[in-house]
């Protein structure tokens, strides 16, 4: 189960590993660049102005992250820590696992996610188990619990296994790769589309495996190579993955456990909205590790899967992954777009909610920053120059 960041090969099945000749379909190539969020600028903004004008707590993280901004010791220390992540060594690989357990333990006293004990046969899905920390805890909640873990491989930048459970089979894979259980078929990649790709496009999960408990905190990780077509849209294509596979194959009234980032945007607002829409939903930001970062986690229980909602989220996010994958830039873009209006209509629905479960969150990150050395530090300086004016 990976940590922080923006989010991670192989069993029997048919990978295609070239172009797929007569059985596909041509589509305009889609430019290689980072990911665009000018489609969202107006929603991004009409969720900041919200925040800024009813919530204190945010106000002042905005305040924090400002001042942050003015310093080059805020970049100095978060360049450190992703060095620091990105070596793979034994010390750096049994720390993950500490803190991924502690976490796991300590969001479990803050919502119960991983208590399965009323369950008769649990069984819980981890599609980014590595180091494991998880579904270690998990298994000391509910000793027996049938596990489905899946992780990318060592040799191509996923972290090492810690687990102390060796029961549990860890099934080593790409799961951006798993065409097939996405709804992805041969003749959906573009005769022009520009590989190397691996798609599998024979099903991993079985149609009717389900589960009680699944983890979504799967991030990309830098040490990860990928194929130029992949670097911009990765992170869509793995939370799609995740969400989408995760909510089909779940039990009905079961649990989500999903990592999320700066939930003062327009993707975090949105996704807890819908979430809220068919489970009882709760956030947990670590109080410790995830202080100063955007990082938290939305636990949503009680999942009406069965519902008609439930399964239009399934159907979107699948469709969503076809688009991030093989979709031209305009199609992307066009994805993503979401008017002032529509920001302002959802924010009437949802914004008292929404501000209620987030406004701890801001409080952790912003104490946090607040008493991070270079921010006081910078505070200092400031004071310092003030005096001498």
């Amino acid at each position: 189960m990976s940590s922080d960041a923006d989010a991670s090969s192989s069993s029997p099945g048919e990978h295609a590993t070239s172009m797929q000749g007569d059985q596909a379909k041509t589509q305009p190539t889609m430019k290689a660049g980072t990911e665009v969020p000018e489609p969202e600028r107006f929603a991004q903004e009409t969720i900041r102005d919200y925040l800024l004008e009813n919530v204190e707590e945010f106000h002042c993280l905005h305040e924090l992250r400002r001042k942050g901004w003015e310093t080059s010791g805020g970049d100095t220390h978060f360049k450190k820590q992703r060095a620091a992540a990105d070596r793979c060594n034994a010390n750096s690989a049994q720390f993950l696992y500490t803190m991924m357990k502690t976490i796991a333990k300590d969001l479990d006293k803050a919502t119960g996610a991983l208590n399965l004990s009323r369950v008769e046969q649990p069984a819980l899905l981890d599609m980014c188990v590595a180091p494991g920390g998880f579904v270690d805890v998990a298994l000391t909640k509910t000793p027996g619990c049938h596990i489905r873990a899946m992780s990318l491989p060592v040799e191509q930048g996923g972290h090492d296994i810690k687990m102390l459970d060796a029961q549990v089979n860890v099934e080593f894979r790409d799961i951006t790769t798993l065409a097939s259980d996405m709804g992805v078929t041969k003749n959906d990649v573009p005769l022009n589309f520009p590989g190397p790709y691996d798609f599998l496009f024979e099903k991993v999960l079985g149609d009717n495996e389900k589960f009680d408990l699944v983890f979504c905190d799967g991030h990309v990780l830098r040490t990860h190579p990928r194929a130029e077509w992949r670097e911009p849209r990765e992170a869509t294509r793995l939370t799609l993955t995740q969400t989408a596979l995760g909510l089909e194959h779940l039990n009905n009234c079961g649990t989500m456990v999903i990592l999320m980032h700066k939930l003062d945007s327009w993707r975090s607002f949105d996704l807890i909205h819908q979430f809220s829409k068919m489970a009882t939903v709760k956030l947990y930001k670590h109080y410790r590790y995830h202080k100063i970062r955007s990082s938290f986690y939305l636990v949503a229980k009680n999942i009406q899967v069965d519902s008609a909602f439930a399964k239009e989220m399934v159907a979107m996010w699948k469709q969503r992954y076809k688009i991030a994958t093989f979709g031209t830039d305009e199609e992307y873009a066009e994805m993503h777009r979401v008017t002032r209006e529509t920001a302002l209509v959802e924010l009437e629905k949802f914004g008292e909610k929404y501000v209620a479960m987030g406004k701890k969150i801001w409080k952790t990150q912003a104490d946090g920053l607040e008493n991070t050395p270079f921010l006081k530090k910078h505070t200092k300086e400031q004071g310092k120059r003030r005096a001498t004016e």
